[in-house]
């Protein structure tokens, strides 16, 4: 993934541990174990709710230590992916268990509702 074109809040998430940059020929292996959560970018130009997901996203990965991976989508593959994965809304996170999505959460949120809506995507039955 090119970061010339990511903002600084997502570069700075790039650079976290347990956060990877995912096209479509590493997706499938990054999502086939455990529980993912992919996030869907697009241009942090026209969706500026897409930098204030970057700074929270470290905050929700510490208050669920080790309960899921993030894999941030690249620009030049999330056209293709968001169709697969039925994505129209930027930002949206994308929950997956073992590969099979479990939940989507589109748009910014309110941070009280992440941790009601992952600790329960969290919890549900494989």
């Amino acid at each position: 993934m090119s970061t010339d074109t990511l903002t600084a809040s997502l570069r700075r998430l790039l650079q976290m541990l347990g956060v990877s940059a995912l096209d479509t020929a590493g997706l499938d292996a990054f999502i086939a174990d455990g529980v993912t959560a992919l996030f869907f970018t697009g241009n942090a130009t026209r969706y500026p709710e897409i930098d204030d997901l970057a700074v929270v996203l470290p905050e929700l990965m510490k208050e669920f230590p080790g309960a899921f991976r993030v894999g941030v989508i690249d620009p030049d593959a999330e056209r293709k992916l968001a169709v697969r994965f039925k994505i129209s809304v930027r930002p949206t996170l994308v929950f997956l268990r073992r590969g099979e999505v479990i939940a989507s959460l589109p748009r910014m949120r309110d941070w009280g509702v992440y941790l009601d809506e992952i600790a329960a995507i969290l919890t549900e039955q494989a």
